[in-house]
């Protein structure tokens, strides 16, 4: 399949050049000599991280160009999706802000859009003909690095909290690990704060411990769920992570090793695996 890469510019096998206007509007060109010499009938896709409006508008932009050039079957494939976390109205005041982005997506008609590791499943509920893509595949290639360095020893996957549990789930029996710890916390919503770390597992005692979530944003759900895992015996733990946005740093406490991906940007300083090959 031929790829718009709007990641890596210079791993696209599309050429062309972005700019931003002096008054900040996004603009795309395509070398049309090269790009005519494409079967259009042939399925194209868009492979984008979606991190602030900028790059959605890019996208949109890249779109309405092939679509002039009359390519028949665009596809969207998403490394990271703004707004995936904002899948419900959270306080009163405030936007369904997910769903205003699916909506100006749906707006461009793509043929099918992939979306690495969504939050929830609103996100595809939302976005027409759309599929998300499992970390799977991810966390087992984690796996695998991971004991290429160290010994392996009893380990487990732990859910951070209840809006990880389904995805862990179905994670574990893909990977046929039957050790799964079921964490929980609470969050105060309109300050943020995170308390009452607790879990039903009572002995980890030299058991490595991997964390997997959707995204690791300031941390602080992942320092607290370490420290009691630590508390129960646990002597590792490794945060896995899709997405990296790593707002205050990537030193976690009480977290040993950090894996990520680069779907929303290169994380120096943590194993940092490339999104490619999953999209």
């Amino acid at each position: 399949m031929n790829t718009l890469n709007l990641i890596y510019p210079d791993r696209s096998n599309i050429a062309y050049k972005s700019m931003l206007f002096p008054d900040g509007q996004p603009h795309i060109k395509f070398d049309v000599a090269s790009i005519e010499q494409l079967n259009k009938q042939a399925p194209l896709r868009i492979l984008a991280r979606i991190t602030n409006p900028n790059d959605l508008v890019m996208v949109l932009l890249a779109k309405n160009t092939l679509d002039y050039m009359e390519f028949e079957h665009i596809e969207l494939h998403v490394s990271y999706l703004l707004a995936a976390r904002m899948d419900r109205v959270m306080l009163e005041g405030e936007p369904f802000s997910l769903k205003v982005v699916a909506g100006i997506i749906n707006m461009a008609q793509f043929k099918k859009v992939k979306i690495f590791d969504p939050h929830s499943e609103v996100s595809t509920a939302l976005i027409e003909r759309s599929y998300a893509i499992a970390n799977h595949d991810f966390v087992k290639e984690v796996l695998a690095h991971y004991f290429s360095k160290y010994a392996e020893t009893p380990y487990c996957l732990v859910s951070p909290d209840a809006g990880a549990l389904k995805k862990i789930h179905k994670l574990a029996q893909y990977l046929r690990v039957d050790n799964v710890v079921e964490c929980m916390k609470e969050r105060d919503l309109k300050t943020g704060a995170l308390t009452n770390f607790k879990t039903t597992t009572e002995n980890l005692d030299d058991t490595t411990c991997f964390i997997i979530d959707d995204i690791c944003d300031g941390g602080g759900t992942f320092a607290g769920t370490a420290k009691m895992l630590k508390e129960k015996g646990a002597s590792k733990v490794v945060l896995v992570v899709s997405h990296g946005i790593f707002s205050k740093g990537t030193s976690i406490e009480f977290v040993d090793d950090i894996y990520t991906s680069d779907s929303f940007k290169q994380v120096d300083g943590v194993n940092c695996l490339s999104i490619t090959k999953y999209l």
